[in-house]
């Protein structure tokens, strides 16, 4: 391995900054995790693995993480073929805005959530105006699942979509000369492309639903509706039991790691159609046509009622007019202001690190290796946050933090955090670059910050520009790393969120999720503006 950096071709500008990274990441991790096995060792694990509420959280984990992952991939079927065939004005609009799920922040959509669904909610108040008894069950499985059905079928929905547009009108042509219909059709055209695409999404949405966090603490409502994960987080706050939070970590982290490994043994590969230009299909039959119109109506409130709550409940709020003067909110508004862009310019930084080492060793023809590479920073996929956070805790629960220290433990876990995404997008344009003008870079001479400024700034700029806006949304709503590390001093916008939801200071948290929402509709609308000019550029 060593001898690999003696390659003619390798210099030290390119592998120095991906080394460091990887180092440090090797490091970091290995350092929190140590800590958890460390302090494992002391455990009895024969008594523990016959504790009947360490089998429940096991089974209630997986349970509800498999139930929301059905529902949801039932849902973005249908939605799908909704969307798929029924054409009507604003579906790009609709279809862009499916995505809002992705960069809203967890508490601020379970805000909107409990407005709708909550024994006080919009679904409550409408039924007793008919004199229909309705006593809201938003806590609870049922919460978690509405809350899991919210984010996930969206993403359900545009992987499926991707898929009905992967084939070729001219299947659907001669379909529609053997007059296949109805079931017929679905089976014999559109379930092959489903198929390929129904296990890389069901071990997508899994993982999601089985690391969730927020929403089983938040939506729970007691210790029946625990898992593993949020189980870490009242082990340690609640009861100050590390032994018992060390053992929920391992556990976490060993079911993780399976998942991960078989989400991407399983990731969706590129489907390759004969044209996909000339959208071409029957009109379906009035029966269906309604049937459509239904699914895109259901879904259109089950996605944006909640957003219209948030935005209501924080225009209508008494607490509203005395905003200015919430100390409390004005410090975890500059917290937040300050966190988000710093993990997002580090996610940046480290994955273009990583990155230049890759490409530079996937050109040499080790592919092997530059693979490797990125899979070390998409390791906090395997690795949940909470885990690493509670390796933090135990690692350097003598130290007095400051809150400094904090700042510094909670930019970095929301780097770490939005990474992965970062190299998604980045990935792609980085190789096509080094495909395109390696040669030409090396017959002209043209190195280092001239050949980023003068060859590769023009088709890297909008996916940096796309994963800066990216990274900075997720970091401004993510709440699992402050958790753990958050205090009446040093809190953030989620944190405050989630301690008004659960002080019951409605007013007060309808004007932190309205600004919540605020930011990440900005940042929202930076992101697809500046993708939208990126393709019209093409």
């Amino acid at each position: 391995m060593l001898s690999l950096f003696h390659h003619p071709q390798l210099r030290p500008r390119h592998y120095v900054g991906g080394v460091v990274v990887i180092s440090f990441i090797t490091f970091f991790y290995g350092s929190a995790l140590s800590s958890i096995f460390a302090l494992g060792d002391e455990l009895q694990w024969k008594t523990w693995f016959t504790d009947d509420y360490l089998q429940h959280l096991i089974l209630f984990s997986f349970g509800q993480a498999l139930l929301s992952t059905v529902l949801s991939i039932f849902g973005g079927l249908l939605l799908a073929r909704a969307l798929f065939y029924q054409p009507f004005s604003g579906k790009k609009w609709l279809l862009k805005l499916m995505s809002l799920t992705f960069v809203l922040p967890v508490l601020v959509a379970i805000f909107g959530l409990i407005g709708i669904y909550g024994s006080s909610g919009w679904l409550a108040w409408f039924a007793n105006l008919w004199g229909i008894p309705w006593l809201g069950h938003i806590y609870g499985l049922s919460g978690i699942l509405i809350a899991h059905l919210f984010f996930n079928i969206p993403l359900a929905a545009q992987l499926f979509l991707q898929s009905l547009q992967s084939i070729p009108y001219q299947q659907r042509q001669l379909a529609a000369q053997l007059n296949l219909q109805g079931w017929q059709f679905v089976k014999l055209v559109e379930w092959p492309v489903f198929r390929q695409q129904c296990l890389p999404t069901f071990s997508l949405i899994f993982m999601l639903c089985f690391t969730s966090f927020t929403v089983v603490l938040t939506l729970g409502g007691g210790p029946q509706y625990t898992t593993l994960e949020t189980a870490i987080y009242q082990a340690i706050l609640f009861e100050f039991d590390l032994p018992k939070a060390a053992l929920f970590a391992m556990l976490q982290f060993v079911f993780c790691l399976v998942l991960f490994s078989l989400t991407s043994r399983f990731s969706p590969s590129n489907q390759n159609g004969l044209s996909n230009r000339n959208p071409w299909f029957e009109k379906p039959k009035s029966a269906v046509k309604i049937f459509h119109v239904f699914i895109l109506l259901v879904f259109i409130f089950f996605l944006f009622s909640p957003v219209l709550n948030i935005l209501v409940s924080a225009l209508s709020s008494s607490s509203l007019l005395t905003v200015w003067h919430n100390s409390q909110l004005w410090r975890a508004l500059g917290y937040s202001l300050s966190i988000a862009p710093l993990s997002a310019l580090l996610a940046l930084m480290m994955a273009i690190a990583l990155l230049l080492l890759s490409r530079r060793l996937e050109w040499l023809h080790y592919q092997k290796i530059a693979q490797f590479i990125i899979n070390a920073g998409m390791v906090i996929l395997a690795i949940p946050i909470l885990v690493l956070a509670m390796g933090l805790f135990l690692l350097l629960q003598e130290r007095d933090f400051s809150n400094i220290d904090l700042f510094a433990i909670v930019v970095l876990c929301n780097a770490l955090s939005a990474m992965p995404f970062v190299l998604r997008i980045l990935s792609a344009p980085f190789h096509n670059n080094m495909r395109y003008y390696e040669n030409l870079c090396n017959s002209l001479g043209i190195v280092g910050w001239q050949r980023f400024y003068l060859i590769e700034w023009q088709t890297l700029r909008a996916p940096l520009r796309y994963a800066f806006a990216l990274a900075l949304a997720l970091s401004l709503g993510d709440f699992t790393a402050i958790a753990l590390f958050g205090n009446q001093e040093f809190t953030s916008l989620p944190h405050l969120l989630y301690q008004q939801l659960g002080n019951y200071r409605n007013q007060d948290a309808a004007v932190t999720a309205g600004i919540l929402l605020l930011l990440c509709g900005i940042l929202f609308a930076f992101i697809h503006t500046h993708r939208d000019d990126d393709d019209l550029s093409k």
